[in-house]
């Protein structure tokens, strides 16, 4: 079954990746579930499936990244309007990573887990509310550029997603000396192009160029700069021109869509809903 089913998957990938998933790869059955769940119901089924065997190998730590990130994907695609605990949700997510962790420090795909379960926890709350969180978000992202991986249809591939993450996360964290003071760290928009622009390079996935857009479109409105807003366009319509697989494309397609329309939505745009960055917020 799943050898059948992982033959149309692995034609999803254009090229070889380093750390490419195979036959050989641990839990290669739980790798063509992931890359086969695209609704929250087949994402529920997998985490049975991760529980079922961490319960009998407590200390496999593939097992946590995979939990972690198994539950990453269900929150982006939970209805944001039906008043589910996100918070919880994240909290769970991070706990996991955090265990796999105790198991192998240092691991860079469980800090990549990690550090998104802390940034969907920031985006959830707030980022002004949770700065306090983002020395570590960067850190555990950093270390994740140095991973080598690739899920059987691409869906995630290290070190591609950590430079893509590292860019939302320049974008969204405000570039003020009272953030450095505050959270250890700052915003760059430049740096969160260049991120972004390697994220395109390695995988040029629709939530990639999607992102790509959004900084090019808030340098546009922050620094009057007509050639970026045309380069945030051009990356806009390559997304949509890319047909939408799941329902987490289809989300990303009418975000896209929506940002075309009101491009003052650029900088303070977050999946899990517009960011305040009111400076004052951090003055008062």
């Amino acid at each position: 079954m799943w050898l059948a089913a992982a033959a149309w998957i692995a034609t999803a990938l254009a090229e070889p990746y380093a750390g490419q998933v195979d036959e050989s790869s641990a839990h290669y059955d739980l790798e063509v579930a992931y890359a086969e769940a695209k609704t929250l119901p087949a994402l529920e089924a997998l985490e049975k499936l991760i529980d079922e065997r961490m319960a009998a190998a407590a200390d496999d730590v593939d097992l946590y990244w995979m939990k972690s990130r198994t539950m990453f994907e269900q929150g982006e695609l939970f209805d944001r309007e039906t008043g589910i605990d996100l918070v919880s949700h994240y909290q769970k997510m991070a706990a996991f990573a955090e265990k796999g962790l105790d198991l192998k420090p240092g691991d860079p795909h469980l800090r990549f887990a990690h550090g998104i379960a802390l940034a969907r926890l920031g985006t959830t709350k707030g980022v002004l509310s949770s700065l306090f969180l983002a020395r570590d978000v960067e850190a555990d992202w950093l270390a994740a550029t140095k991973a080598e991986y690739a899920s059987l249809g691409g869906e995630e591939i290290l070190p591609y997603d950590a430079y893509h993450a590292l860019g939302v996360f320049y974008r969204l964290v405000p570039d003020w000396w009272i953030v450095q003071v505050i959270a250890g760290t700052r915003g760059d928009l430049d740096k969160s192009l260049e991120m972004h622009e390697k994220a395109v390079a390695g995988k040029a996935s629709i939530d990639a160029l999607k992102e790509l857009g959004v900084t090019a479109l808030c340098i546009a409105e922050n620094r009057g700069d007509e050639g970026m807003r045309a380069r945030a366009m051009k990356a806009f319509d390559r997304a949509l021109g890319t047909p939408a697989e799941s329902e987490k494309n289809r989300i990303d397609h009418d975000h896209i869509r929506k940002l075309k329309a009101d491009a003052s939505l650029a900088c303070e745009y977050s999946r899990d809903g517009q960011q305040d960055l009111d400076k004052k917020k951090l003055q008062d």
